[in-house]
């Protein structure tokens, strides 16, 4: 179990990393953002997967944050991370379902946008990386 967990965290760490690299990106565009924050999703959705699986739960094949949040059961999961996920969720999109009807218009993102989804998850990943280390 201790191999899969560990490799959770790097398949998160690896959508933190294309996050932060996009951010950087020479000629980014309004959906260079938007993909930096799904990425940012993409992160957050893996740590909480791994907590899940980390507590003996049944592994979601889903992406609602609040959800997840609540099926892996972290214990003192702080507010203001509680309220991130909410915001986090609106920017969750499956282009590869193409029968979906995309009636809800796309919340705006931009670089300030953008940097603020990276901190917030910066701090979430790190939060949930140490809510899985061993107690000493």
């Amino acid at each position: 179990m201790k191999d899969i967990i560990k490799r959770w965290i790097e398949f998160a760490g690896a959508d933190f990393d294309v996050a932060r690299r996009l951010f950087n990106s020479p000629r980014p565009n309004s959906w260079t953002y938007a993909l930096i924050i799904w990425h940012c999703h993409q992160t957050v959705e893996k740590m909480l997967k791994m907590v899940a699986l980390k507590n003996g739960k049944e592994l979601l094949k889903i992406h609602d944050l609040l959800h997840l949040a609540k099926q892996a059961e972290v214990n003192n999961f702080p507010e203001e991370h509680g309220d991130f996920l909410y915001d986090l969720n609106k920017y969750y999109f499956s282009p590869h379902y193409p029968d979906i009807n995309y009636s809800k218009p796309y919340p705006k993102s931009d670089r300030t946008i953008a940097v603020k989804y990276l901190n917030k998850t910066e701090k979430i990943f790190k939060w949930l990386k140490a809510y899985n280390s061993p107690k000493k």
